[in-house]
């Protein structure tokens, strides 16, 4: 596969995480939960940080560029996260990893001690696996030997989004996993499987999905705008997945536009189309106001000119 199509390959997931740590950041604290027993509570402040580093000391002969890490952020003015979203087993990740978190200290996170002199403090990274691969390993590891000969272990966790069942997923609140979970089907849709994808696992597998998101948005850890951002996320992946397969793309379709309508999200546009009836009574209301004054204006005037005329015993020909 070349470079440009493993980049096409990897682009979608990567922009899927962004999405939701943009538009709803709280979805990651049952993951921080998870991997580093860290409990946020609701409402907890979440800062997305800008992370971009050169290139150019790693390859001084190419052009000079820029690298940017996936998410950045800082959790309640006092925690540090950084999270890579990674498709393939590379063995190169650690030594990336290694150089974000560096850049990430330098940027974010070192003090000065009056005794030791400056401190450099690592955020707490993971590396987010969305595909299965049974070579995908708990850590990443790397041994650092200064030149004093003193060793230090990087080590990092990752997470292996595949590894986790359904019911895991509902149990601990990982709903972030979602978009992802059409992933684990994709191995089927080769035509040289001996039991290949049906339409009937499919359809089961989507119904189990939909579940999930009931339930967390019935227990109040989603928003109804949130449940529709997951939905739709959930068909971009499913539109990459199946884009080569129409039948299962159509079931997909079919099964999760209904949704859009859900009873929060059918309220909200039915206030939207009532307010809007409002406002539009409200202004019929004003153009018969306006009509009811310039006639009651006009009524005057002719009672005023009746008696004018009977002032002067004129027959009026009203």
């Amino acid at each position: 596969m070349s470079e440009k199509n493993i980049s096409d390959n990897t682009r979608l997931w990567d922009e899927i995480l962004k999405a939701i740590v943009d538009a709803m950041p709280e979805q990651l604290f049952p993951l921080f939960k998870e991997v580093y027993g860290k409990d946020y509570p609701k409402g907890t402040p979440v800062t997305l940080l800008s992370t971009e580093s050169s290139t150019y000391q790693e390859n001084p002969d190419a052009p000079p560029n820029s690298r940017l890490s996936d998410i950045a952020l800082l959790v309640n003015g006092t925690d540090y996260y950084h999270l890579e979203c990674q498709m393939r087993n590379d063995r190169e990740m650690v030594i990336r990893m290694i150089a974000y978190d560096i850049h990430f200290a330098m940027q974010y996170t070192t003090s000065e001690d009056q005794e030791e002199g400056l401190v450099m403090y690592f955020p707490r990274s993971t590396v987010i696996y969305p595909e299965k691969n049974r070579n995908l390993p708990k850590f990443l590891r790397c041994r650092i030997i200064f030149q004093d000969n003193s060793e230090h272990i990087y080590q990092i966790p990752t997470v292996r989004i595949q590894s986790y069942s359904l019911q895991e997923i509902q149990e601990k609140h990982l709903t972030l996993f979602i978009p992802y979970l059409l992933l684990r089907l994709r191995p089927k849709l080769n035509p040289e499987r001996k039991i290949p994808l049906e339409k009937k696992e499919l359809t089961d597998f989507i119904d189990k999905v939909i579940l999930i998101l009931k339930d967390e948005l019935e227990q109040g850890y989603l928003t109804g705008r949130e449940f529709d951002d997951y939905i739709n996320l959930f068909r971009r992946a499913a539109e990459k997945i199946f884009e080569k397969h129409a039948d299962f793309w159509m079931e997909v379709d079919h099964m999760t536009k209904p949704m859009i309508e859900l009873p929060s999200v059918l309220q909200k546009r039915l206030r939207a189309e009532n307010d809007a009836l409002i406002a539009d009574l409200a202004e019929k209301n004003t153009l018969l106001a306006e009509s009811s004054a310039l006639l009651a204006e006009k009524d005057a005037e002719l009672v005023r000119m009746r008696q004018l005329l009977n002032q002067h015993h004129i027959p009026a020909a009203l």
